[in-house]
């Protein structure tokens, strides 16, 4: 995810979250404004805690200035069934 609103597939910017797997599980690494990186190992297997741990340990790192984006993540829009 590049917190600049461009297509992560697309382009690296900074800065940017990345959840990465791995043989001992999940990463998430912060990629800040700065250049620097901060890695946290997660302790789930599956990808939606995954998802989740990597967005609130972003929040911490990042701060206030990206908590919208971050607080998106950790709580995602109810879809509603269609009828």
């Amino acid at each position: 995810m590049n917190f600049d609103g461009t297509d992560a597939a697309c382009g690296f910017s900074l800065p940017r979250l990345e959840l990465h797997s791995g043989a001992d599980g999940w990463t998430s690494v912060c990629y800040l404004e700065n250049g620097t990186s901060a890695q946290q190992p997660l302790r789930t297997l599956t990808t939606t805690p995954a998802k989740r741990a990597a967005a609130a340990a972003a929040l911490i790192t990042l701060g206030p200035r990206y908590a919208a984006e971050l607080l998106a993540l950790l709580h995602p829009a109810t879809r509603r069934p269609m009828t």
